[in-house]
């Protein structure tokens, strides 16, 4: 999002730039003084994990007459900065940054793609010579049942598919590309290293790549492994060759054909390779088989490439060749998500209260959440009443994860009394029709969470702060829904204010 502060930041990247022209003749060529200062800019908007995982990849070209030029890898990677940054990309560009008329345009292999010089809120049209990852997300047929394609076990989870994964903002960039891998595989992100904590959706999603690439293309040779399987796999084969059992199956050489046959390798939990040299030495020259014939090789581990010890370094170099993304712990909205998807998979229903209370206090792992469900819906069937109670659900909860607070019931008014005192302004200001940009935005901050976090209706709440409209209501919620997923500051006053409000 455009703010106040970023012209003022632009003039002095300009300064910057006249300053050091002696200096970055003998250091920087031009385009890469200017693309360091894009960088820059950039970073009061977008998370430094994000700088890192989607523009250090990106490589200036030439700044000739107010056009900068940037290299990038695949068209793939394009639809997905297009889609996610041209809203800030298009603020530094308007702001000056490139000189008056200053265009940011995009070289992919042999075309060039040119940055959208303003904010648009329509989609662009698509291009022919760019993939539009906007046009593909999704778009499914009636799902079919996964099929085999010659007498082997592909060992993926059928319930495993994009269509049961809950997407939100932890793993959303994740969940996009590992779809449009399904698309064209072995192409673009090739390797794909996926990591995150234990029970974020890491296994969920490498399995549905597979299924999707196989849905798609029933031909396709798919095998999905755990890093021990694939270990005791080649240890087994050791063991029958040394044993004179060269000709059955599982043999070294059988074992390697197998593997160099496949079209898309799919390997978990890769950092259990640490320390395991003979099979690294195997799994090395598979990598190399599988990516010079342009098969896809999927990773995934529990930490970063750059912090597995016990690997070698070629290989670590090897799994760095294409896109690493990472999943995060589920955000609250996204484990009510969760929760009310899972109910819905058993076909129960539970008051928002008791989901509330579960989104609270099971906060780190879709693993945990899920099991938490299986536990409440049990315990609910064989109850007196037969249906899921907060006394249940407190109970299931305090035994898998241990202590949990209840969740009182929360009010309207003590949304107002804490978006008050959050932004410092009294509660009659909020109530009032006074329109200032501070009290607007508390005001418009609390209805949000008046629908987000109670059960009253739109007009409900618009009586309760000071006889507004349900229309208020709804357009203050849509903003203020539209504002987190662009502004750092209104997604940050979000989260503490839910966090104060749940506490009390």
């Amino acid at each position: 999002m455009h703010t106040s502060s970023t012209p003022l930041l632009v003039q002095e990247k300009q300064k910057d730039l006249q300053n050091n022209t002696e200096t970055r003749k003998d250091f920087l060529a031009e385009h890469e003084e200017i693309w360091n200062n894009f960088l820059d800019l950039l970073k009061h908007n977008i998370p430094e994990n994000e700088i890192r995982t989607w523009f250090s990849i990106l490589k200036p070209k030439s700044f000739e007459n107010s056009i900068l030029t940037i290299t990038v890898p695949s068209e793939d990677y394009y639809g997905i900065i297009e889609k996610r940054y041209n809203k800030f990309i298009s603020n530094i560009i308007s702001s000056g940054l490139l000189g008056e008329n200053g265009k940011l345009q995009y070289e992919i292999k042999n075309s060039i793609q040119e940055a959208a010089p303003e904010i648009k809120k329509e989609e662009p049209a698509p291009d022919n010579n760019v993939y539009n990852i906007r046009q593909n997300l999704y778009r499914h047929d009636i799902p079919q049942p996964v099929q085999q394609s010659e007498q082997y076990e592909h060992n993926l989870n059928p319930k495993y598919t994009f269509e049961h994964l809950v997407k939100g903002e932890s793993n959303e960039l994740a969940v996009e590309i590992a779809y449009a891998i399904t698309n064209n595989p072995g192409k673009a992100y090739n390797p794909f290293f996926v990591y995150g904590g234990v029970g974020l959706g890491k296994t969920h999603l490498i399995h549905a790549i597979g299924n999707e690439i196989v849905r798609k293309d029933p031909t396709k040779k798919i095998f999905y492994t755990t890093t021990p399987d694939f270990t005791n796999r080649f240890i087994d084969s050791i063991s029958k060759n040394r044993a004179g059992i060269s000709q059955n199956a599982g043999s070294p050489s059988q074992l390697d054909s197998f593997y160099k046959s496949l079209d898309v390798l799919i390997i978990d939990d890769i950092q259990n390779l640490s320390g395991k040299d003979k099979t690294q030495d195997f799994m090395y020259q598979i990598f190399n088989s599988l990516f010079s014939e342009g098969k896809h090789i999927i990773f995934s581990s529990d930490k970063p490439i750059n912090q597995i010890q016990g690997i070698e370094e070629r290989l670590i170099s090897r799994f760095q060749w294409g896109l690493t993304i990472d999943i995060q712990p589920p955000s609250w909205e996204m484990r009510v998500a969760i929760i009310k998807k899972k109910l819905d998979e058993y076909q129960m229903f539970a008051p928002e209260d008791v989901i509330h209370y579960i989104a609270t206090n099971v906060k780190d792992s879709i693993r945990t959440i899920e099991g938490c469900i299986v536990g409440i819906t049990s315990e609910s069937v064989f109850s007196k009443k037969g249906e899921i109670t907060l006394d249940i659900a407190e109970k299931v909860i305090h035994r898998v994860v241990g202590s949990a607070k209840r969740v009182k019931n929360i009010t309207i008014e003590s949304i107002i009394s804490t978006a008050a005192a959050y932004f410092n302004i009294s509660e009659n200001q909020i109530l009032s029709k006074k329109r200032t940009k501070e009290v607007a935005y508390a005001r418009q901050t609390a209805m949000f969470l008046a629908k987000e976090l109670t059960t009253y209706t739109l007009q409900s709440i618009g009586l309760n702060f000071g006889g507004k409209d349900h229309a208020t209501v709804l357009y203050a919620y849509n903003m203020i829904s539209e504002q987190c997923k662009t502004n750092n500051k209104t997604l940050s006053d979000i989260n503490e204010l839910r966090e104060r409000i749940r506490q009390q």
